[in-house]
Order: structure tokens, then C-alpha cells, then sequence
């Protein structure tokens, strides 16, 4: 069991090392994303299982590892960003600070999904999956945390 929990730590310690900066602690978006990270691999695990299940293509192990991984980057990198942009003074900047936090992780996107297509060793749909996780994780959240 203390291996278990010293896992844990150390992959906690290695996502805050990832987030970087104490302003995500302290706005609360750092422990949001460290949540959602955990939930976003049993959705894609969940997703894995089904997709081999109903299409028995083994191309979607690595399209979802793939998807699930990029999906974790953008969210960490969106979170950066965004503390990035709300300490900044100037709304300009800011402003493109968040289009090129967009257009980066969406050129990003369409890049691994070209990469799926054309050589086709991994799934493309499971490139595009786990980039739905967040935002249901998010919405469900939210549409709970109504009810309290």
C-alpha cells in the first residue's frame, strides 16, 4: 500500500514540477487540472476498452496513449497559459497570448490527426477522443456541484 501512495506523490510532484508556477496553486486552476488528469486516463482506459471491444483494431492503443498524452499537455499548457495572461497588465497581449495558446494546441491537433491518417499506426479517432475529456469532466462538474 505505501508503494501505491508513494506513486501517487511522486507523480503529484512531478505534474505541480510540470504546472511550474505558484500562481496555479494559488487561483485554484493548479488542483483542477491535477484532478482532472487522473479522471481523464479512466476515460480514456474506458474508451480503449470499448473501441477494441466493438472495433478489434489494435491501432487504438497507441492512438489513445497518444490522445490521452497530448490531451494532458494541452491542459497543462492551457492552464499556464491562462494564469500567464490574467497576471498580464496589457489586454493585448494577453488577448494574443490566449489565440496562440489556441491556435498552437489546435495546429498540434491537426498534426498528430494527419500523422494517424497518413501513416496510419495509430487511430485517429483515438487521437480525438481523450480531447473531449476535459470538457465533460468540466460540464459534469459544474452541473453537480449545482445540486450542492
Amino acid at each position: 500500500m505505501s508503494n501505491l501512495t508513494n506513486g501517487r506523490d511522486s507523480v503529484k510532484k512531478i505534474l505541480i514540477r510540470l504546472l511550474g508556477t505558484d500562481a496555479l496553486e494559488q487561483s485554484g486552476i493548479g488542483g483542477i487540472v491535477l484532478s482532472l488528469i487522473p479522471k481523464m486516463g479512466i476515460m480514456t482506459a474506458a474508451a480503449l476498452v470499448i473501441s477494441l471491444i466493438l472495433s478489434r483494431d489494435l491501432r487504438d492503443i497507441p492512438g489513445f496513449l497518444v490522445g490521452y498524452i497530448y490531451a494532458c499537455g494541452c491542459l497543462i499548457y492551457l492552464a499556464r497559459t491562462c494564469c500567464d495572461a490574467a497576471g498580464c497588465k496589457d489586454i493585448k497581449k494577453a488577448k494574443a497570448m490566449m489565440v496562440r495558446c489556441y491556435l498552437l494546441r489546435f495546429f498540434g491537433l491537426f498534426m498528430l490527426g494527419a500523422v494517424a491518417l497518413w501513416f496510419g499506426f495509430m487511430s485517429f479517432a483515438g487521437v480525438l477522443i481523450p480531447q473531449l475529456f476535459p470538457k465533460i469532466l468540466l460540464s459534469l462538474d459544474g452541473l453537480l456541484r449545482k445540486k450542492d
